[in-house]
């Protein structure tokens, strides 16, 4: 049986859930989730491990600079995301690496799987460096007479194994939104815990609010790390069942707004309890057998485990595009997407598991990788496309708008906001990019 999709193509309906979610992870029209759903994904894909660190980064920047920043980090992220989808469904292009491809011809299609997998790799080893540092931890507190249970590296790799893992072995993101709702409101149990046990700490600690701090370009990477979600745009998408510009500007913008009060929240709490002394991870500066605290911490670990599927899924798919398993023409084979994604899940946990330091993944990843996904991409796309002759290129490099037949219907027009936008971002994400670069490796 045959019906028409979304956009007026004509497809045939899935006879097994496994079609059903190799359809959603590719094309349009078979999304499932509803605006709530594919925020709360967005939210999850987000909120990670990049929050803990910001409260470091409202030390670098100073508490008001740094609050200010976020708002603005924030609002570009909303533009990022809803400009991304925007200029797919004007060019007909679903995939962030064919749009940045697009755009920005074969430079761009390799310059983003490099950045996606750098950003993603980061992502998903500094979530095991965050499971390897709270749940051995804590069942060894507990549970002293089980001594292995102790163990950082058995303890993290059974469960990568027998409970992450599994998670990763989807094609389409839309599958884990459940366990992202889960995750979400885990993670108002992080900042209550530390709502609740901050004061009794804050007295100790000097938190000035007005004075500026000593590297706020530092922080802008920071919370670039804490806020990109551009590399989930289009998978998140797929999987909405409502597919329209104005349903997709809705889920942007909860999206957003609910992942910067969470982060902010819990940003604004750690900065003011420990001031001047907060480290790049907020729960080491509590003591190891704060009660209260534990149970934070313990969230926390629970969090990463499902989070660690929202870093993996780019990575692979940067991997898989990289080396041809996949491409606008045809999905990985069953052999080729689980192949992948037993080599790079090992690799990852190796890492994992033997990295300690979240310092050098924040700096790094945030103000390189995370700058030129979130803020160069989105808003070099969105002026290839809807304004070309704002680029100067010959004809050959022009970018050519994939053909529609006259029953596709097109939603995607520009609008002068979106115009300044783009600029804004491409601008400010080339500035925190090459200030990055610069401090990182001078």
């Amino acid at each position: 049986m045959a019906q028409k999709d979304a956009y007026g193509s004509i497809e045939s309906i899935p006879n097994t859930q496994e079609d059903a979610d190799l359809l959603q992870a590719s094309k349009p029209g078979y999304g499932s989730r509803s605006v709530l759903e594919v925020s709360l994904n967005i939210v999850n894909a987000t909120v990670g491990s990049g929050v803990i660190g910001l409260p470091f980064a409202l030390l670098l920047a100073g508490f008001t600079t740094g609050i200010a920043i976020s708002v603005f980090v924030s609002t570009l992220t909303f533009f990022a995301v809803y400009s991304l989808i925007l200029s797919g469904q004007k060019s007909q292009v679903y995939d962030f690496a064919s749009l940045a491809k697009l755009a920005m011809g074969q430079f761009g299609f390799h310059m983003l799987n490099l950045m996606l997998f750098i950003q993603s790799a980061g992502s998903v080893i500094s979530y095991f460096i965050l499971v390897a540092d709270t749940i051995p931890v804590l069942l060894g507190l507990y549970f002293p007479e089980y001594p292995l249970l102790a163990d950082r590296q058995l303890v993290t790799i059974l469960v990568s194994v027998f409970v992450i893992f599994p998670l990763n072995l989807f094609r389409s993101i839309g599958a884990l939104a459940r366990w992202s709702a889960f995750s979400v409101l885990l993670l108002p149990v992080m900042i209550l815990t530390v709502l609740i046990r901050a004061p009794v700490y804050a007295k100790d600690h000097e938190a000035p609010v007005l004075s500026v701090g000593s590297d706020p370009v530092a922080a802008m990477g920071i919370m670039s790390f804490a806020f990109v979600c551009s590399q989930v745009a289009f998978s998140n998408f797929l999987s909405q069942k409502n597919q329209s510009s104005t349903s997709w500007k809705y889920t942007s913008v909860l999206s957003s707004f609910m992942s910067w009060i969470i982060s902010i929240s819990f940003a604004a709490i750690g900065y003011l309890s420990f001031g001047r002394d907060v480290t790049s991870n907020i729960f080491s500066n509590f003591p190891a057998d704060d009660n209260v605290i534990n149970v934070g911490r313990f969230a926390l670990g629970l969090s990463m485990v499902l989070t660690v599927p929202m870093a993996f899924y780019p990575a692979r798919d940067a991997i898989q595009k990289t080396i041809g398993f996949e491409t606008e023409d045809r999905q990985p084979s069953a052999f080729q997407h689980y192949s992948v994604t037993v080599i790079l899940f090992t690799l990852f946990l190796i890492a994992g598991v033997n990295i300690h330091s979240l310092g050098k993944v924040y700096s790094v990843v945030g103000g390189i990788a995370s700058s030129f996904l979130a803020y160069i991409i989105p808003g070099f796309a969105y002026i290839a496309i809807f304004h070309p002759n704002w680029i100067k290129r010959n004809e050959k490099q022009s970018v050519p708008l994939v053909s529609t037949s006259a029953d596709i219907k097109v939603f995607a027009k520009s609008a002068w906001w979106l115009d300044i936008a783009s600029v804004v971002l491409l601008v400010f994400g080339l500035f925190v990019m090459t200030y990055t670069a610069i401090h990182a490796f001078s």
